[in-house]
């Protein structure tokens, strides 16, 4: 296995990063940061409330905030980054450095019935969805930001409906044969 810093887990909203995360963390005997964690820590407010408040520019500067912390940790970390990675090349620079950099790609069929259950539980769509046609909105942005983390990515893992197990195996299976 190589020796890297930090292991990233990236991806769209709900794919799983937060839970494949934690266990791959427990399995590799590392410790797991959520990078959605952190930006509350540093700011004062959830990544979603930044957004609300300020748009896509100001939760930027704090998910790049955030990332600088995370990538200047001595410790060996696995990290779930947010959903929207893919549009802050400055965070995403600043992880990728000596870092493992993983696309969870789940299906957008899956990721927007798990947005449409979670909008129902909270009341309301992210922001970022709201309009007339929410479903073909994320269809573009989840379009646009394959694209993105495909390039990005050291490493694609296919998640479909693989439950986080699962998931966990398969990148254990890639990090010990490498």
């Amino acid at each position: 296995m190589k020796d890297y810093a930090h292991i990233v887990l990236m991806g769209m909203k709900h794919t799983g990063k937060s839970t494949v995360g934690a266990l791959l963390a427990e399995k590799l005997g590392r410790s797991f940061r959520d990078a959605d964690t952190v930006i509350a820590e540093l700011a004062g407010l959830s990544p979603r409330a930044l957004y609300d408040q300020g748009g896509a520019d100001l939760m930027q500067k704090w998910e790049t905030e955030a990332c600088r912390e995370l990538a200047k940790t001595a410790e060996a970390l696995v990290i779930a980054t947010g959903g929207g990675l893919s549009d802050n090349a400055d965070a995403a620079e600043i992880l990728s450095g000596r870092s493992l950099m993983i696309w969870l790609d789940t299906p957008f069929h899956l990721l927007f019935s798990r947005i449409a259950a979670s909008a129902e539980r909270d009341g309301r769509l992210p922001k970022f969805l709201e309009g007339p046609n929410p479903e073909l909105l994320f269809q573009e942005l989840f379009s646009r930001r394959s694209g993105i983390y495909a390039t990005m990515a050291d490493v694609v893992i296919h998640t479909g409906a693989r439950m986080p197990p699962e998931i966990v195996n398969e990148i254990m299976d890639y990090i010990s044969n490498e």
